[in-house]
């Protein structure tokens, strides 16, 4: 038995062409080579091509491949741009093998593989679906393994829904089928709790959010999880710093920066950097925190991260304008505003800071224009908080100028379209 890749070696060398020959107005020779040695698979279309290239049917091309390995192979391929979070990419091969009958590789394995690329890409309604198919097969094997891996997959949609509520309560559940097998896997069941915390800080309800936090971090540290503990310890600051309680969250913050510098992982040592200059600009420490933000800013283009140099930048507009520096905080704002994509969240925040400079220099009709184009943004991009935030301050602006009718119109549409968003979650006010 062949490999499909050993299969197409064998058959253009009998034609005697070269890879150069059989790539020709079909793909890169690269490519060729990648197929020919099983490390890359080829689409239907190239593989028809290939077929067509070396003058034989496509049936001829598969006989006597060895397709039980194919299917692993497959399958393995596509796993692996699952972890490398490579969806769009993974979706096609995993769409074949199920479509595929062979017995090699475990069908709801392939169903929880391919809704967990449909949730990365926004492909609710189809990763609803098969989520909902492989759950009746876990209820009638009475797989607690398999049920609390469905109920996990099943809180991640709702989180990409944004109905955190429904995101909770399918989590719990994953957690307590965990408890239900004969050996808990403590792992999963922190990543269970980590994920409980998320669902309670994007809900607003931080207390809940830090006891899952703290819960995960216990059961990490019994693991001596290191990456994982870097990450909580990220969490529990933001969530400390959402709390006001800055000296907790600097001191987690911090912990996880040391977390990171051992691990070696510079990327996101200098994204922590940012937090924690953030933090130290709301502790009294700004010139501490803008020296650290302008080092953090020109790590990150080194290492060609343009999109978190312009988060960074924002960040530091926002410091400069708080020490009345609205040239530089000017600046800092144009300089985001060119490394961010257009249509990016941190945009809204740069075009609510440029309406600040505006109201500070006295110049009116600009701030309004900036407040409403941010708050129009941070609508588009269903950041209720933000959106909110915004209008409160085009609403104070109308305030101090005297104009009290469009002032209480602006609340009267914070309150109207909160309702709205929150009871579309299903969060009752």
């Amino acid at each position: 038995m062949y490999s499909l890749g050993q299969k197409i070696k064998q058959m253009r060398l009998q034609k005697r062409m070269t890879q150069i020959d059989l790539a020709k107005k079909l793909c890169t020779p690269s490519m060729i080579s990648q197929i020919e040695s099983d490390r890359a698979r080829p689409s239907y279309k190239i593989l028809h091509g290939i077929a067509d290239k070396l003058n034989v049917p496509l049936d001829r091309l598969l006989t006597d491949v060895d397709l039980n390995q194919e299917f692993i192979s497959t399958y393995k391929l596509a796993k692996a741009m699952v972890s490398g979070q490579e969806y769009s990419s993974a979706i096609p091969y995993l769409e074949q093998l199920l479509s595929t009958s062979q017995s090699q590789i475990s069908e709801t394995d392939i169903m929880l593989e391919l809704a967990e690329c449909y949730i990365h890409t926004k492909r609710y309604e189809e990763a609803d679906t098969l989520l909902s198919s492989v759950l009746e097969i876990a209820f009638l094997r009475q797989d607690n393994h398999l049920t609390a891996c469905v109920y996990k997959s099943l809180g991640k949609l709702e989180l990409g829904r944004k109905r955190y509520q429904l995101a909770a309560f399918h989590w719990h559940k994953a957690y307590d089928e965990s408890e239900k097998m004969e050996e808990p896997d403590i792992y999963f069941q922190a990543s269970i709790l980590y994920d409980l915390g998320d669902a309670y800080f994007k809900s607003g309800k931080l207390t809940d959010a830090l006891d899952y936090y703290g819960r995960s971090s216990a059961l990490y540290d019994k693991m001596d999880s290191l990456q994982e503990m870097g990450n909580v310890y990220l969490n529990l600051g933001i969530s400390y710093r959402k709390l006001n309680d800055l000296d907790k969250a600097s001191e987690y913050s911090e912990k996880a920066i040391h977390i990171f510098e051992g691990l070696n992982n510079i990327v996101m040592t200098v994204r922590l950097q940012v937090t924690c200059a953030v933090l130290y600009g709301q502790t009294g420490r700004e010139v501490e925190a803008i020296s650290m933000l302008q080092r953090a800013i020109d790590n990150l283009l080194t290492l060609g991260k343009k999109e978190e140099a312009g988060m960074a930048s924002v960040e530091l507009a926002g410091l400069l304008l708080g020490q009345d520096d609205l040239t530089s905080a000017e600046e800092a704002c144009y300089q985001a505003r060119k490394l961010l994509p257009e249509l990016h969240f941190y945009q809204a925040r740069v075009h609510r800071l440029y309406g600040r400079i505006a109201v500070q220099r006295g110049h009116r009709e600009e701030a309004i224009r900036r407040f409403q184009k941010s708050a129009d943004r941070f609508k588009h991009t269903d950041e209720l908080g933000e959106w909110g935030d915004t209008m409160s301050e085009l609403a104070d602006l109308y305030k101090n100028e005297g104009d009290l009718k469009t002032a209480v119109g602006v609340m009267q549409e914070i309150r109207g379209y909160t309702r709205q968003v929150m009871l579309k979650r299903g969060i009752a006010l």
